[in-house]
């Protein structure tokens, strides 16, 4: 028999629960975990589409920065978009990214070692978050549109995404229209224009603040440079998701093909760029600070993006040249990617609404409620990650060892506010990809950084492609060292979970 909702249960953001939500959304979902328990049963954002939908939640609320994308879509239209997009998401299509990929994160060290050598031997600190910004928006546009921004416009647009996000966080808790006149829609308003500015520009063309924490960039002895891999600029792939969409035709109905407007296409290429520049620049944002905070981890990522930058670039001279780390299997860099991304997954919490008067374990929900899936709790619940057998020691001898076999599930190192990146070896191994491995933990319901089921993040393969490589990359040049101590930088938990400043 199925029970109300208990007093007190949060149907929403609301009151109390809005401003709690708006001012401290971890210690808030924390609190109502601990008040409340765990809500065992149908998993909103795996189960039931036609029930828990997107529209009607606190979560980009019909806005003009996302419009009708896939992100926020539902029903037919989302599985159109789904369609019309998944070609460019497929695993061969994404590997042809990489070396657009590698390129850029070239640009990138190079200016690194400028900013190194201008700062000289005074010890001064140099914040890679905002160049990690940059960088996921130089491979984001260079994979939708083929081409990029620079200088100026280039960390315009980043401020702009990132000002859009804070002005979404605050409408998570208290979701005003955005008609009304207040000083964080007229902020949202300016943020979409730069964009739109942007992202309308590209489609013609073609046819940061809040750092982590300030890293010292340590300069490797001469014999570690790895000049030939640092000079090898690989020549640019053409694919490009633009391309794709500009030829693309939406069927509807019965009727004839038409082709995508306009304003389908802004929404479509706003959503990735959006999406994809600020997930993929937090993920790479918490590794680096957590492999700042753990040296010997941090070792172990760099000797192998070493190993494998010098193999593929002794390639036989009778051959092309590899395009350096791009050819490489990483897996150390994937396995730090894999557990940063479980402590802080930049999606800390998804929302969903109940489109009809709903049942979820033993609460019957109405209509138009607000549910979280807290992936922050998820991945840090002792019920899940239990405690077990192994030391960090020994999680870092298993990083090195790439042993086969049977697959352990990650959670056998226990610990789960720990930081330990070889809990995921020989899971990692025994799945053969990280996309493999995500679709599994995902059907599990225990490691979901990227969703599950039929809304699973699309450009999930993306993601796991750019984030080690570009990690590799860097710690192949220099190494990270925390400023202030140890410890890596507290959460700031908005529309995504961000390393504070």
């Amino acid at each position: 028999m199925m029970t109300p909702a208990p007093p007190g249960f949060p149907l929403g953001p609301g009151g109390d629960c809005a401003l709690r939500l708006l001012s401290d959304p971890l210690a808030f979902l924390t609190d109502v975990a601990r008040d409340h328990g765990p809500v065992v049963g149908p998993d909103p954002g795996r189960d039931r589409s036609d029930t828990w939908v997107k529209s009607g939640t606190a979560f980009f609320p019909g806005s003009s920065l996302t419009g009708d994308g896939l992100l926020v879509s539902d029903g037919a239209t989302w599985r159109r978009q789904r369609q019309l997009c998944t070609p460019a998401f497929r695993a061969a299509a994404v590997a042809a990214y990489a070396g657009s990929m590698a390129r850029c994160t070239l640009r990138t060290l190079r200016e690194l070692d400028a900013a190194v050598a201008a700062a000289g031997d005074d010890g001064a600190a140099l914040d890679l978050y905002p160049a990690l910004n940059r960088l996921t928006l130089d491979i984001a546009l260079e994979a939708l549109f083929g081409s990029a921004l620079e200088g100026e416009r280039a960390a315009g647009v980043t401020a702009a995404i990132q000002e859009a996000f804070d002005q979404f966080s605050a409408r998570v808790a208290l979701p005003l229209p955005e008609y009304l006149p207040t000083p964080g829609n007229a902020a949202l308003a300016r943020a979409v224009e730069r964009l739109d500015e942007a992202v309308y520009g590209l489609i013609g063309a073609e046819g940061g603040d809040a750092p982590i924490a300030h890293k010292h960039l340590t300069i490797l002895p001469p014999e570690l440079h790895c000049p030939r891999y640092l000079a090898a600029e690989p020549a640019p792939p053409r694919p490009c998701l633009l391309d794709a969409m500009l030829s693309a035709r939406a069927q509807e109905g019965d009727g004839p093909p038409a082709a995508m407007g306009d304003r389908a296409l802004r929404d479509e290429l706003m959503t990735l760029m959006v999406a994809g520049q600020e997930t993929s620049a937090i993920a790479l944002g918490w590794t680096c600070a957590q492999l700042a905070a753990h040296p010997h981890a941090q070792e172990v990522v760099a000797a192998e993006a070493i190993a494998a930058a010098r193999h593929h670039i002794s390639d036989s001279a009778a051959a092309p040249p590899a395009p350096g780390l791009a050819a490489a299997p990483l897996p150390r860099a994937t396995e730090a990617a894999l557990e940063a991304m479980r402590l802080h997954p930049p999606a800390y919490m998804v929302g969903r609404c109940a489109a009809r008067d709903a049942d979820l374990a033993q609460y019957r929900l109405p209509r138009g409620t607000t549910v979280l899936l807290a992936t922050y709790l998820l991945h840090r619940d002792p019920a899940v990650w239990r405690a077990g057998r192994g030391s960090e020691a020994e999680a870092h001898t298993n990083m090195n060892a790439g042993t086969g076999g049977a697959a352990l599930p990650p959670q056998g190192h226990g610990r789960p506010a720990a930081f330990v990146p070889g809990r995921w070896a020989e899971a990692l191994c025994a799945a053969g990809s990280a996309t493999a491995l995500l679709s599994d933990q995902g059907a599990a319901g225990s490691y979901v950084p990227f969703g599950a089921g039929p809304r699973v993040c699309i450009g999930t393969g993306f993601a796991m492609l750019e984030v080690p490589l570009v990690l590799s990359m860097l710690l192949a040049r220099f190494r990270l060292e925390p400023e202030g101590g140890a410890r890596p930088p507290a959460a700031r938990a908005r529309i995504t979970l961000r390393p504070e400043e």
